[in-house]
């Protein structure tokens, strides 16, 4: 998956996600317009800088190829936002995979470790708390909570807020110009996002920046093009959905109707539908299995007209009272709630159907493909060199765009169109990553990115199902079922644990053969 790059990256690159691991070729240089005298960033004393403190974490994510290791270790610095009871806001991004976080104050220096008491990954935010102590209360003592403002509109006048050296508060002024959804950092995930102009000055803050509006906070700036002096901001509604959920200290996360639909603006594609010429509504062209979709009725084929009394129209956009036309996402994903009621009205052969019931959220663990994987390594099971892992998207983000060739590709397939498999009954995809060089696995060495079926005769649904047959052996030699060529694969079970041995603690610096937590 792509991480977004640290702000003082991205001002020579240009629409480049925040946190994109390698950053590209540097540009020719170019004179830069003078900017209007009201778009240059101010610095202000450090007095008007008590309601942000730094934040500095270490974090190590796992080797997605290597799962028993781990990456080295790297530092991330944000500035976060300092809420009612001593909490701080930042993005999701800047906690993801942490090992340790403190709060610093920008003036002072003074420092306290910090935890994450809630983190929603899809949504990137992160509320962090420091344990009690006479050095919590010290630090706490001279800051005051900042609220937050959800009434920002198009053409708001709104600054960026990052501290400089030595603790100076320095405001960017930024205009919204556009309001739209888009995904954050994980992929299937839309959420209201402003977009505004403007130049954002390169501080040492990189990872969670504060975007303000009368003191008040109406969102966490997720990128700049530097080249378009376009930034996009996570906005305050999403914000303020976080933490109400948060309040009660049950974190249900946002919930998702699980559908895709197709636009209906192509005269001829309405009147295959049987669309009046001014009749609104999409095409549900596939209803994931699980989803709040699923549960309400909709089907495949359905044409969505209206959400909760909200005309859909062909684009698959509705008008909102704040926003204007926005997409029919944000009435679930951003307005709703888990356990909400929802009245979905649908055109099915012709006649209008109402379809009612409650909104659910699908979490990662019941996904076929895991969308995401932070703070924990993945799964995986090591038999006589072969690598078995549980198929997830950053492992198939890992190989770039431009290594997507034969078994990746084929995976990628799949994990775009895992029907097949869900309706199988299949928890996870497990597949064979990679073959060590072992003599029980030899003339397999050059296999990877096969879909495992059985093994041993029991169909394989998880790793747990994996681990569980590999105990089953039958006349002493495991039988290993493929989707794909060569579909069987023997492994001697005497020489297969014999390297199971050999391979611990040794040249690979592998410490345990499975991980299934």
């Amino acid at each position: 998956m792509k991480l977004l790059l640290p702000l003082f990256l991205l001002f020579t690159i240009c629409v480049v996600p925040l946190l994109a691991q390698t950053p590209g070729a540097a540009s020719p240089k170019k004179k830069r317009p003078v900017p209007a005298a009201d778009s240059v960033p101010v610095t202000l004393p450090a007095a008007q800088n008590n309601s942000l403190v730094k934040v500095n974490a270490t974090s190590q994510s796992y080797n997605l190829h290597l799962p028993w290791q781990k990456e080295s270790p790297t530092g991330r610095r944000g500035l976060g936002v300092v809420l009612a009871g001593g909490r701080v806001l930042v993005t999701a991004q800047m906690v993801a995979d942490a090992t340790y976080i403190e709060l610093e104050l920008p003036e002072s220096g003074q420092k306290v470790p910090a935890k994450v008491v809630a983190v929603d990954y899809e949504a990137n935010l992160a509320l962090l708390e420091t344990p009690p102590s006479d050095k919590q209360k010290t630090f706490f003592a001279g800051l005051k909570p900042m609220g937050l403002d959800s009434t920002a509109r198009i053409k708001d006048d709104v600054e960026v807020l990052q501290t400089g050296r030595v603790g100076e508060l320095i405001k960017s002024p930024l205009t919204i110009n556009k309001v739209l959804t888009r995904r954050y950092i994980v992929e299937g995930s839309n959420f209201l996002v402003y977009e505004a102009a403007g130049i954002v000055r390169s501080e040492a803050n990189s990872f969670t920046l504060p975007v303000v509006k009368g003191g008040k906070l109406v969102g966490l700036l997720l990128s700049y093009d530097s080249k378009n002096q376009v930034t996009t901001i996570l906005p305050a509604p999403i914000i303020e959905h976080f933490l109400k959920d948060v309040a009660d200290g049950s974190y249900e996360g946002f919930p998702g109707l699980g559908m895709e639909m197709q636009s209906t603006q192509d005269e001829q594609f309405r009147e295959y539908l049987g669309l009046k010429p001014d009749a609104p509504g999409v095409l549900i062209s596939s209803v994931v299995k699980g989803g709040s979709a699923e549960k309400v009725g909709m089907k495949k084929g359905d044409v969505l007209v209206s959400i909760n009394g909200f005309t859909i129209d062909t684009r698959g956009d509705y008008k909102d009272p704040q926003y204007g036309p926005l997409s029919s996402s944000h009435l679930v994903r951003g307005r709703a709630y888990v356990s909400d009621k929802i009245e979905i009205k649908v055109l099915r052969e012709g006649k209008e159907v109402t379809l009612s019931g409650q909104l659910s959220r699908r979490g990662p663990d019941a996904h076929l493909v895991l969308p995401y994987l932070f703070d924990k390594g993945p799964r995986y099971v090591l038999m006589g060199g072969m690598l078995f892992q549980e198929l997830s998207r950053p492992y198939l983000g890992s190989f770039g765009e431009e290594q997507r060739g034969g078994a990746i590709l084929r995976l990628a397939r799949i994990a775009s169109h895992p029907d097949k498999y869900e309706e199988a009954g299949r928890k996870k995809l497990v597949f064979l990553s990679m073959v060590l060089p072992t003599p029980s696995a030899q003339g397999y060495d050059k296999l990877g990115g096969q879909v495992i079926n059985k093994v041993n005769g029991k169909a394989i649904n998880s790793l747990d199902d994996l681990a569980e047959a590999f105990k089953n052996v039958k006349d002493s030699v495991h039988v290993i079922e493929l989707d794909d060529f060569p579909h069987i694969l023997y492994l001697d079970a005497f020489n297969a644990e014999r390297d199971n041995m050999r391979l611990l603690n040794g040249a690979y610096r592998i410490g345990s053969l499975k991980r299934l937590e």
